[in-house]
């Protein structure tokens, strides 16, 4: 299940998503950050937040590609 929204004017996007697991398949109390690559195009950005609760996972990821933009 999941929430996104994509700017087509600034190439900026963001994606809510919840996840589940069965217990026997995985149970896992924490969270990441995933950071850009430093050396990446500083046009194209990706990070997200993963925050585990249990079998419950809430993931945020967000972005600038403007990639997009060049396709249109």
């Amino acid at each position: 299940m999941g929430l996104r929204f994509d700017s087509e004017v600034t190439g900026k996007w963001w994606e809510l998503l919840l996840a589940w697991k069965w217990p026997h398949e995985g149970f896992t109390i924490g969270y990441d950050y995933i950071q850009p690559n430093e050396t990446q195009d500083p046009e194209v950005l990706f990070c997200a937040i993963l925050i585990y609760l249990g079998p419950l996972s809430i993931v945020y990821n967000w972005g600038n590609e403007n990639w997009r933009l060049e396709d249109e």
